[in-house]
C-alpha cells in the first residue's frame, strides 16, 4: 500500500510531494517508509520500524492525516482520474 500527495501552490512558489508506504523487511519487521521533497528532485527518504503491523499501519494513517491538514491532496492512479 503506497499512498502519494502532493501540495502546489504557485504564490508561494511550492511544488512539493509526499510518498508513504507500508513495507516489511526480510526478518518480519513491519515499517513505513516516507519520501518527501520537491518535484524534480529525489527527494528525502526514510524509514521507521515497528513491532507489528497494526501499529506501521496506525501510523501511515497518521502521517496522511497530518499531510492532509497542511494542504496536501491525494494524487489519485492516472486510470481512476480518466473514468477507465
Amino acid at each position: 500500500m503506497q499512498i502519494d500527495m502532493r501540495r502546489i501552490d504557485p504564490s508561494l512558489n511550492m511544488n512539493r510531494f509526499y510518498s508513504v508506504g507500508l513495507t516489511k523487511d526480510l526478518f518480519g519487521q513491519h515499517g513505513v517508509h516516507r519520501q518527501w521533497g520537491r518535484f524534480g528532485t529525489w527527494g528525502r527518504h526514510c524509514h521507521d520500524w515497528y513491532r507489528t503491523q497494526t501499529e506501521a499501519e496506525t501510523a501511515l494513517s497518521d502521517l496522511v492525516k497530518q499531510k492532509l491538514g497542511r494542504g496536501y491532496m491525494i494524487k489519485l492512479p492516472a486510470s481512476e482520474g480518466q473514468g477507465i
